[in-house]
């Protein structure tokens, strides 16, 4: 083939691909936000309603409009979210480029500003998925009552593909947050937030959630005196899957700490590892869906901001029964499947609790199960929960310490300290005495069960 054929060729594919591609990208991208605004939001658990308000396509660019409602509240909180579409499509990189605008919406259809400026931004990928950005270069937020916050270059990022596992990290170099009240200061330095989830629609599939929080530090003042610091916190979550039922473990690790002011308490190298045991999937979707549906009628039903009082008034005690005769029923539901949660002996644990002091160390361990073996699901009412759960609720415990870190707890440095430390060795005493505490010359302990029969520590019953 002639090389001027090849140009040809070549103009050809690239003049089509100018040409038709983008109009096809047009139309793809009308279809799929119909499909994500109407249906995808409608299998969710959270309390958000959506709808694709327009889509203006043209050939080369669109612009679409989707509304949200979010039910948390008395009143719901209403956002429109404009979509710029390019839709000049790159080979291999990306079929388009989406800038997004989002603005609140009050109950007259106004739509304002959010008052912390946003760039957000989604690629639709050449190979499949989204990748969506979110930044904020600044933010500086006042309120009326004078809760003041300030930080920088706020950076979201989230990218997958629809019905696959998803990927986000969020970093924050600087947040403070300052009450005018009480002048109390937050700052917090270098947050960072990554993980991986997938959004679950059935109890069949197999769950995946991971996630990892990093702080580099944390500073707490009151009037300028520091009565909190953290240093080096790292918070890892992980959804362990066993196919009817699932695990939630989370793992912490501070480096260093100071509660209270320079005589505060310090604690390094602190570990908190806790667990919730068999929680079932297909029950907690239930709960999830009734309370989305309890939100949302709720917000039906409440009076729109600035309704006028005597029509409401006259709505009378017949739409106040309604009102409550509605909830009782919602109640109803969310306890149905509550007791088929309980249903599965669900249960909690912390694994490891354990930190270094200037006094010694300090370890323990808890857990608390509920037994829900041949619980009906119905078996839950508003007037019986207590009565129950004394009756299937057990768990044990263990708790050791450096005896030092008893004696010397906020101890006073003063003239008085020999005689507290004194008054506080007789008090162990006593409990060493009575068998609540076992007392090797270093350290103390103590272990403890509770049940159906009672409560026993060490071995000896109390309750």
């Amino acid at each position: 083939m002639k090389r001027s054929q090849i140009a040809i060729a070549v103009s050809v594919v690239v003049l089509a691909w100018v040409a038709v591609v983008p109009g096809l990208v047009g139309m793809r991208a009308e279809a799929e936000l119909g499909k994500i605004d109407q249906d995808g939001l409608s299998t969710s658990s959270l309390p958000i309603s959506a709808k694709l308000a327009s889509f203006q396509r043209g050939w080369f660019s669109s612009t679409a409009k989707t509304e949200y409602a979010i039910s948390m509240g008395a009143q719901p909180i209403r956002l429109a979210v404009t979509h710029q579409i390019n839709q000049f499509a790159i080979p291999f990189y990306r079929w388009a480029k989406i800038t997004h605008t989002i603005a609140l919406v009050d109950d007259k259809g106004v739509e304002t500003p959010l008052p912390v400026k946003l760039d957000a931004s989604t690629d639709k990928l050449f190979f499949g998925g989204l990748s969506t950005n979110v930044a904020a270069p600044e933010i500086n937020w006042q309120n009326q009552e004078g809760l003041h916050i300030v930080g920088k270059n706020l950076n979201l990022n989230f990218h997958g593909k629809s019905g696959e596992t998803q990927k986000y990290e969020l970093n924050l170099p600087s947040l403070s947050a300052t009450t005018a009240a009480t002048q109390i200061n937050v700052n917090l330095s270098n947050l960072n937030l990554s993980g991986t989830y997938k959004d679950e629609k059935s109890a069949t599939d197999t769950w995946k959630q991971d996630g990892r929080i990093k702080l580099d530090s944390v500073e707490a003042t009151r009037n300028g005196n520091a009565f909190l610091k953290l240093q080096n916190l790292v918070l890892d979550t992980d959804l362990k899957d066993h196919g009817n039922n699932f695990d939630l473990v989370y793992q912490t690790k501070i480096d260093k700490s100071l509660f209270g002011d320079a005589n505060g308490v310090v604690a390094d190298d602190i570990h908190f590892d806790f667990s919730y045991l068999n929680l079932n999937k297909d029950a907690l979707l239930k709960i999830q869906a009734a309370s989305k549906a309890f939100y949302e009628d709720m917000a039906k039903t409440q009076p729109a901001a600035g309704a006028d009082a005597a029509a409401v008034a006259a709505a009378g005690d017949d739409s106040t029964d309604a009102k409550l005769a509605q909830q009782k029923a919602h109640m109803a539901v969310l306890m149905q499947h509550a007791g088929e949660l309980v249903a599965s002996s669900p249960g909690f644990r912390i694994d490891r609790l354990s930190l270094k002091t200037p006094n010694g160390d300090v370890a323990g361990n808890f857990e608390v199960n509920l037994d829900g073996k041949g619980l009906a699901p119905d078996a839950l009412k508003g007037d019986n929960v207590m009565a129950l759960l004394k009756e299937r609720i057990s768990g044990k415990g263990s708790l050791t310490l450096a005896r030092d870190v008893f004696l010397n707890a906020f101890e006073q440095k003063n003239a008085a300290a020999p005689a507290q430390r004194q008054m506080k060795e007789n008090q162990l005493k006593m409990y060493v005495d009575q068998g609540y505490i076992k007392d090797d010359g270093k350290q103390l302990s103590l272990e403890s069960t509770f049940g159906p029969q009672g409560v026993a520590i060490n071995g000896k019953r109390i309750m």
